[in-house]
């Protein structure tokens, strides 16, 4: 979705670049004196403009923040700070017209001059300038290249309905993921193995197609009110709050996870407040751990207990809405 944002090159990374481009042209001409005119007005466009295309495309081919959807920009906003995000392009953008400006004005008196020495001088004087500008933005190429970076990476979300899955740290979330699903997110025994959002597909028959359900994996949640959330579990929330036709969410009653079943009802207790208007199926994983009378759906990842009847309901609800 993000492939076609350009890398973004911080301010000494884009000058060496530029340089060594426009070193490399090279003029041939009978007279030396029209040799070494047109090579210097080459060289300065050369340099000058690959710097202005550089900053031209960063802010060109960088996506509209305003025509993200909803998630994207939250997730974007949660990892980069969008208004720091936007005034970075704004600078980017501002220092691309001063480049084009000072190259403009400065590089007719290339083309009127006859004067080889004056030549050199103006040519300095351009490379100088446009350089004091480029490193004026240093600090906003950096912002730019780290959130291309980010952004690149973020998770292809399909506009389809979802399964978003939630709960503690450590509950198995992600051990469900890939007993539902054909993704393989990392699974380790110790909290915050999801540090960002997995994605899988349930696939099922309809008729004569086959069609899929989209299931999100969230990082873990804490009990903690939503502006004490960490940039983590704000990922969680994004996409409880902008996906979820449906969520699932897991509680460990064996004690493996580290959190006891009363705080991990209370967190429950405060999800449905915030999602009211969403269905939940809520379940106990590791019950060959541990199986308490509750009504809840019992399920182990390890056994494959009840992972049947849970792909069962999710359908059932979801194929419905």
């Amino acid at each position: 979705m993000f492939e076609k944002i350009p890398d973004v090159l911080i301010a000494e990374k884009l000058l060496d670049s530029s340089f060594k481009k426009a070193n490399q042209v090279q003029i041939t001409d009978r007279n030396p004196y029209y040799k070494k005119k047109k090579t210097i007005i080459a060289k300065t466009e050369s340099f000058s403009t690959i710097v202005i295309s550089n900053l031209e495309q960063y802010v060109k081919k960088f996506p509209s923040i305003e025509e993200l959807p909803s998630f994207y920009r939250e997730i974007i906003d949660i990892k980069i700070n969008i208004n720091k995000l936007k005034k970075a392009l704004g600078a980017i953008d501002w220092a691309r017209k001063k480049c084009q400006d000072i190259y403009s004005k400065q590089s007719r008196q290339l083309i009127k001059s006859k004067n080889i020495d004056f030549l050199i001088s103006k040519q300095r004087e351009i490379f100088g300038r446009i350089s004091s500008i480029i490193k004026q933005i240093d600090k906003e190429l950096k912002v730019v290249s780290d959130a291309q970076k980010i952004i690149k990476n973020l998770p292809e979300i399909k506009d389809i309905t979802t399964l978003v899955i939630a709960g503690y740290p450590n509950v198995g979330k992600s051990s469900i993921l890939r007993c539902l699903s054909s993704a393989k997110p990392e699974i380790a025994q110790y909290p915050f193995t999801t540090k960002e959002i997995h994605i899988g597909h349930l696939k099922f028959k309809e008729k004569y197609s086959i069609k899929q359900i989209q299931i999100i994996d969230t990082p873990g949640l804490l009990d903690s009110p939503i502006y004490q959330k960490n940039d983590i579990e704000k990922q969680a929330i994004a996409a409880l709050r902008h996906l979820a036709d449906l969520i699932v969410f897991i509680f460990d009653p064996s004690g493996i996870s580290g959190y006891e079943m009363r705080k991990q009802e209370l967190m429950l207790e405060d999800i449905k407040k915030l999602f009211n208007d969403v269905p939940f199926i809520i379940v106990e994983n590791k019950v060959d751990v541990k199986k308490t009378s509750s009504s809840h759906k019992k399920i182990s990842c390890t056994t494959g207990e009840g992972i049947e009847d849970l792909r069962e309901e999710i359908l059932s609800i979801l194929t419905s809405v």
